[in-house]
């Protein structure tokens, strides 16, 4: 089925695109409209199960929790946010951000497993090591992330060493060889 919706100028200007395509980290005008596109598709889907099932959670978090899994289906598609993307989507600070995704991660794990694997994957395999035997290092912004993969080390290699963060760098981590060749076996 597909649906067509207008929105005129006066509904959304261009000072408002403008903040928009900030606030989500947009260059183009197709990136635009494609985002714009995926937010109203979750919009939507939202708006369905709250017509098709029980209405409204009732807590604020948990419908900050379920518009989340929303935008994580049909806007970030195949992949966990940052915390930063998240306080400027959401409005939140970057403790409010972490706690929210921790929260929707917890409650919706089955349902976005493959977003989560995804999301490890990509930081793994964007992992370098200087010279052959040295540890792996890696820039990550999401704390987040990093705990889920010491997530899966404290599980399945519990005498392996944890991923570190490198001193005096802001989103920089190491990853001692061994705990990185469990990683990429877990994550395969």
């Amino acid at each position: 089925m597909d649906i067509t919706i207008n929105i005129s100028n006066d509904e959304l200007s261009a000072s408002d695109k403008n903040l928009i395509k900030e606030c989500l980290g947009l260059n183009t005008a197709a990136e635009l409209n494609k985002a714009l596109t995926n937010l109203t598709k979750a919009a939507f889907m939202e708006y369905m199960k709250m017509l098709k099932e029980k209405g409204l959670p009732t807590r604020a978090d948990e419908v900050q929790q379920e518009r989340l899994f929303f935008l994580l289906t049909h806007y970030f598609q195949n992949r966990l946010p940052s915390e930063n993307e998240l306080s400027s989507i959401f409005q939140l600070t970057q403790s409010q951000s972490k706690t929210l995704l921790r929260n929707t991660k917890s409650r919706y794990r089955t349902k976005i497993s493959n977003f989560i694997k995804n999301t490890l994957f990509v930081t793994l395999n964007s992992a370098t090591q200087e010279n052959p035997g040295d540890s792996y290092e890696f820039v990550c912004t999401s704390p987040t992330t990093v705990e889920e993969l010491n997530l899966i080390i404290s599980q399945k290699g519990p005498t392996l060493e944890p991923i570190q963060k490198i001193r005096g760098l802001a989103s920089k981590y190491s990853c001692a060889v061994d705990t990185y060749n469990l990683l990429k076996q877990e994550l395969s």
